[in-house]
């Protein structure tokens, strides 16, 4: 008898622990499943948040375009402060709107007033307005074209570098033997051609051709070493066969040009000043 209780007891105690166990492995499933669910809902949430991120971010970056093209999508902000700093901006603009290879100059030829640009046409053919102002104004505000330009830059493509070449008024001393000789410098001789009241003065020197025109009997031998003094501190672009530099001697004349042969296009610089075309020239950069 006393055997038998000892059994019932035995087996009662197994089952109370048993039961416990069980209770134990639910609470211990359940606390599991609670925190899975809120590992899965602190996932949900930061997704979200980056989502949100996302969102704003790309909403930024929209506002950015947006504001910069409401002036129109060939506008560039000018913001320098001086003519180098809206230099080095037009340059800049003139790059992305006509190609990263594009010849650009970085100085503006001018020491006083403030440096506008606009442009016309495309990376083959172009011409490029520099207008010297009383405030600064956007590259191509529209604007612009209201006003006269004191130096034009300009590229003109043809058919073929045959083409390039023969567009470009290059003359070779060997036409002019016989002229008279100028002593401009040390190592520059020109030649004078005169007659029915015009004067030409002409030299060559590597690829180069340089004219300078006296009208009306005007001396253009002052002209001359002016130009010759102004070369010696600028360097004009380079030729891949020749270039013609066309000067007339007085100032405001209007008739001052440069150009030069790159490949199958002519690059051509215009103004009424002599200082701020060489000025120019010298700068242009690839």
């Amino acid at each position: 008898m006393k055997k038998s209780i000892k059994i019932f007891m035995a087996t009662l105690v197994a089952l109370t622990l048993a039961a416990c166990g069980n209770e134990n492995n639910k609470k211990s499933s359940s606390s599991e499943t609670k925190t899975t669910q809120k590992s899965s809902v602190s996932k949900k949430v930061e997704k979200s948040e980056q989502s949100d991120e996302s969102s704003s971010s790309s909403e930024s970056s929209s506002d950015q375009v947006s504001s910069s093209s409401q002036s129109g999508p060939q506008q560039a902000k000018v913001t320098g402060d001086n003519n180098t700093q809206r230099m080095a901006q037009i340059a800049g603009a003139l790059k992305y709107f006509l190609g990263k290879d594009a010849l650009v100059p970085t100085k503006a030829g001018i020491s006083s007033g403030v440096v506008n640009t606009y442009y016309t046409g495309d990376g083959n053919n172009f011409t490029v307005y520099y207008i010297k102002d009383t405030e600064g104004k956007n590259f191509n505000d529209p604007s612009l074209k209201d006003k006269v330009s004191y130096i034009t830059f300009s590229k003109k493509t043809y058919g073929s570098e045959e083409e390039a070449e023969q567009a470009v008024n290059y003359i070779s001393g060997e036409s002019e033997m016989g002229l008279p000789k100028v002593p401009l410098s040390g190592n520059v001789n020109a030649t004078l051609n005169s007659g029915a009241g015009q004067r030409y003065l002409h030299w060559n020197s590597g690829k180069w051709s340089v004219t300078i025109h006296g009208t009306a009997g005007k001396d253009p031998v002052p002209t001359g070493r002016k130009v010759v003094a102004l070369l010696n501190n600028a360097y004009l672009p380079a030729p891949d066969s020749r270039g013609a530099a066309s000067f007339t001697a007085g100032s405001g004349s209007g008739n001052q040009k440069i150009e030069w042969n790159n490949g199958k296009a002519v690059y051509t610089i215009k103004g009424s000043n002599i200082n701020s075309l060489i000025e120019l020239a010298g700068s242009i950069q690839k």
